[in-house]
Order: structure tokens, then sequence, then C-alpha cells
């Protein structure tokens, strides 16, 4: 009988045979779900196919029989067995948790009908109005804490189904900081030999015995934003609705705590960090001393570094590169989780064997679309040249994708030339980058003066600055190059270079020359071999001494060029200046070529 013919027999046998059926999103597991809606009544099915994953860890097993059954053994993760959601979802509505009441169960198909919580996840709750964020995160920490006080059995029993929860032991804990080892460093193409993994397991080996001082409690494994629901009319904690706990182990306190205030996929506001981890403290009876800042600190590096294992592996082998966005936030938290004295040696490992961990990434984009586009007309007789097509979407959609792509986060993009039209389209966005407008209606202040106009908009860390009429086909990824080449220690421009030769739409004598050691300097003759290919990284500050007028961005160049502070990356590919309706009709035919 095939899978969907025995979800038939499931939900008739449920009493749910006559419901509409609509699939909703997953997580990043084997697990899929389809929410069921019955007249007035709705459900969710939880459909868990036995044999969908590795085996989870037996009873009883020892750690030598765990690593020969592979990582949901060692990592203790449930895998592909129903019992443990069942089991602790009963544990949890039992003491009074919102955990969805389980409506039928079977355990051999895995298959489970659940209570279904509705749509108002945290993350959507605080979309629509950021006023909420204090009061729903305030619940969240006083769920934890109530969960934290409550006693759980080890062997949980609900009906036919058996779970026993077992400890976040350092053999899980090392198996999933090795995960930054298995794909984020083979990811940046660096081999870790055996002497040095031997070092890394021992330093984590250390750090995780301070997390021995507070004793263990339920911890959910997976509480953030996306998988908790607001329910206000509910009381007390059971406000906040829980899914996704069947990895659920006894771990350390901080463990869950980390994993709400660090999150993953947004943003939490930083002025609420330690507001929340004293409230955590305070409901569950602890001290919020130095012992627990550093359990904190090493719960936050140790589930840091395994997501940016897992993240990467999700792009690369199960072809989700969207999470690579989400790249750049866990890398920042987790290079905040590990400047602590006790991280010294961490920090000295990646220094010598993997330091692009220790490279901030560049999340905020500067994008210059304020121009008139004169050389484009008539295209741009009614839009901006941010607004004119090429290959089925605007110019600006090409540079904001490849933007998301390397994990920009917010782009701050002026706006001048038919701003509205332009603001209008920005607004129909979904996903990656946030849009930030900074307002150049009044004065039109070129690609110079439009970056100190957003100052305040751009924050301190260094940014990409982007010319709009820039597209390019690549071998590797222009801007992961340039990401990978930025030294802010050396640096205050990074450009991005391509072969004059290799053009289209440039028919000038080449910008720069590109020496071996990475400086930049000027075309000294007649001719030079690169041209700028309308992308940089740059640092702000020197940005602070020039005024908010008209002026090029070359006046910035002339400063860092003397210094040796300007450096180029080559670009490995093919760049398109579409400054005119040829070069853009002949952008045209060589993308739609390409996809062919």
């Amino acid at each position: 009988m095939s899978r969907d013919a025995d979800i038939i027999t499931f939900l008739n046998s449920a009493g749910w045979g006559d419901a509409k059926r609509m699939a909703v999103p997953g997580d990043a597991s084997s697990r899929r779900y389809e929410r069921l809606t019955r007249g007035g009544e709705k459900a969710v099915l939880m459909d868990a196919p036995r044999g969908a994953e590795a085996p989870a860890e037996p009873e009883g097993a020892t750690d030598k029989e765990r690593q020969a059954l592979g990582y949901n053994a060692v990592a203790r993760l449930a895998g592909p067995e129903p019992a443990a959601f069942i089991c602790i979802a009963e544990a949890l509505t039992q003491r009074g948790f919102s955990a969805p009441k389980i409506l039928a169960r079977d355990l051999e198909k895995g298959f489970i009908l659940l209570e279904d919580l509705g749509d108002d996840l945290f993350a959507r709750v605080i979309a629509k109005d950021g006023a909420k964020e204090r009061e729903l995160y305030a619940a969240a920490i006083d769920t934890l804490a109530a969960l934290y006080r409550c006693s759980f059995a080890s062997d949980l029993i609900s009906g036919d189904a058996t779970w026993r929860v077992r400890d976040y032991d350092n053999l899980a804990l090392q198996a999933e900081v090795d995960l930054l080892l298995d794909w984020y460093a083979a990811d940046k193409s660096v081999e870790i030999s055996d002497a040095a993994k031997e070092e890394w397991s021992e330093i984590w080996a250390d750090l995780f015995d301070y997390l021995n001082v507070h004793p263990k409690g339920l911890s959910l494994r997976d509480f953030h934003a996306e998988n908790i629901f607001w329910l206000p009319e509910r009381e007390a904690t059971a406000r906040v609705g829980l899914i996704d706990f069947q990895d659920g182990l006894m771990a350390h306190p901080a463990y869950d705590l980390v994993s709400l205030i660090e999150d993953a996929r947004r943003d939490v506001s930083p002025e609420l960090h330690g507001e929340l981890i004293k409230r955590f403290c305070d409901k569950a009876g602890l001290k919020n001393d130095t012992a627990f800042q550093a359990a904190y600190a090493i719960m936050g590096a140790q589930r840091n570094a395994k997501i940016l294992g897992i993240f990467v592996r999700l792009a690369k082998r199960d072809n989700k590169p969207t999470y690579r966005q989400l790249i750049p936030r866990v890398q920042k938290l987790f290079l905040r989780d590990i400047q602590g004295e006790i991280f010294s040696d961490l920090r000295a490992w990646f220094k010598t064997h993997l330091p692009a961990v220790l490279k901030p990434p560049v999340t905020t984009a500067m994008v210059l679309a304020a121009g008139h586009g004169t050389r484009m007309r008539p295209l741009t007789n009614d839009r901006s040249k941010a607004m004119v097509e090429v290959g089925g979407k605007p110019l600006i959609d090409h540079m904001l994708d490849r933007l998301a792509e390397v994990g920009v986060t917010r782009a701050i993009v002026n706006v001048h030339a038919h701003a509205d039209h332009l603001e209008a389209h920005l607004k129909t966005r979904k996903g990656l980058p946030k849009i930030i407008i900074s307002d150049e209606r009044d004065e039109l202040l070129e690609t110079g003066g439009g970056v100190v106009k957003a100052l305040p908009l751009l924050g301190d860390d260094p940014v990409f600055i982007c010319n709009i009429d820039a597209i390019w086909l690549e071998n590797e990824s222009a801007l992961q190059s340039l990401l990978d080449g930025w030294d802010k220690v050396r640096m205050d421009d990074l450009l991005l270079l391509a072969p004059k030769d290799e053009t289209l739409g440039y028919h000038g004598g080449g910008d720069f020359e590109l020496a071996p050691t990475g400086e930049i300097s000027r075309r000294k003759g007649e001719t030079a071999p690169y041209v700028y290919a309308g992308v940089q990284i740059a640092t702000l500050a020197p940005m602070a001494a020039f005024k908010i007028e008209p002026f090029s961005r070359n006046k910035v160049w002339n400063v860092s060029l003397p210094k040796g502070r300007a450096h180029g990356v080559r670009l490995d590919g093919y760049w398109m200046h579409v400054g005119d309706p040829n070069a853009r009709d002949d952008a045209e035919l060589i993308l739609k070529r390409k996809r062919e």
C-alpha cells in the first residue's frame, strides 16, 4: 500500500477521512505536515515515516554502539520515533503547558493527528507588531523557567507509547560541534588534520566541564520564535504553544534560553538580551553569576557551531540554498559567544586552523538606485534605471537577490528618480534582505554623497556598496569572493574587478592595476587591465569626514589608495555593464542563452 493510501486509512480510522488536506511547511527533518479542516474543526497530521532517517539510540546502547549507528544515535535525536513526540507532549500537557493534544496515533506507520495550535507563531506576531516583542519574549522566558522547575521522569508512558528522555551528554554535545568541521570547514575548502581534530575535541571537553555546575532540566532543544505559538486566550505559561520537542533531552538550563535569544532566523532586540537572561534566572531560582554566564556562553557557542554545520549541510546535501542566507547571523552570534577568557584556546585553534570563522560577516548593503539613468532612455522615461528589466526582472532585483544569497539581511536603497514607483516595487519583495529607504528626492547625491547621507542607517560595521547596473555571470560566487578576501585590519575598500576584455557594455580604457598582494592602483597610462565591476565592501569610518553633498565614490578611493588600503578581487566570470538600451538587449540575449 502506498504512503498516501496509508494516510487515508489512518484518517478514516480517526474520523477525519472527509477533512480537507493542505500541506504546510515542515522543518529540516524527514517529517512533513498537513493541516486538516473539517467544518469548523482543525487538526494537524504529522507524517513521520519509519526508516526515513538513521535510527535513534536503542535502550542501553554504549557510546561505541551509538557511534556505529550514526548521527541520530550519537546526538540523541529521536529521528523516526513518533513515541518521543507523543510521550513528551503528554508529559507537557499534564503539567499545564500548551503542547498539542494527541488526537490519534499509529506508531507503526508513523502517523500522529495533533491539535492545531493556529497560525500565530511568535515570529509572525512580532513581524506584524514589533511593540509586542518584549511581552511575548517575557512569556516565553516564564515558560522556560517553569519547565526547568518541573520534575520530569526519565521514562515516559502514553498509552502504547514509551520513551526514555536521555541526558544531553558530552558525546552528543561533541558530535554536534563536529558538524562545523564536517560541513562548514569543508565548504571553505579547509581540511582539518587528525591532530587538529583531537585538539578541537579536547578544547570542547574542557568547556563542557563548566556545564556541571547547574542541575539539568528538560530541554525542548529547538525553542525559538518559529517554533512557539502565541495563545493569549490561555493563561500563564499556557499562553506559549510548544511544538518540535521530540528531540528533548535533560540538559543545562541555558540551552533553550540560548535557542530563544540567539535565534538563527531573527534578530532579537539587543536591549532585551540581558533582561531576558536575568528574568529567566530569577524565575528559575538560579543565580545570574559568572558561572551561569559562562555556561550560557558555552551553550551558545556549542549550539551555533552546530547550526553553522547544519545550515551548510542543508544547503549542499539537501539542496536547500536559502539556509546560506542565515549563516552570517549565526556566525555573528558564535563570534560573540566565544569572546570570553575561557574561549582563548578555541579562538587560537580557529586562528590556526579555520580563520574564516573569526572573520565577521557582512550583513548590510548600500544599493545605489537613485540615478536617472539618462543613457538608458527611452527605457527610463517612466521608471528609474533600477526598474529596467533584464532577463525578466528589474536590475535592482538582480542585485538584491545576489546579496541575499550571501546572507545580507539589510539593504539600504537610496531613491530619487521615479522614487514612488521604485518604493512601491520594493514593498512587494518577499524575504531577505529587509529594505530600508534612504530618501534623496530633494537632491541626487551621487555614489559618494548618497552613502554619506545613509550613514545613520548603515551602522558601524563594514558594508557592501553596489551600483545598480552591474550583472555578471560567474564561475565562483563574486560576492563570496569579496567576503573571503575582506580584511578590515588591512583594508578600507575591497573592489570587485573585472578583466577589461571580458566585459559587456564597457568601452573605456580600464580603471585599475591589481598587484599580486591584492593592492590596487589607478591606471597610469591609456589602459589598465581591470575595470571596477560595480560592487565593493567598505568600512564606513572614513566616510564621516565627508559632507552630505553630491560627489563620486572616486573621491573616497583617492583617500584609501595612497595608504595602500584599497584592494581588489578579480571576478571569475563575465561582467555586464547594463548602462544603455543596447547593453540591456545584449545582456538579455546572454542570459537567455544561459537559461537554455
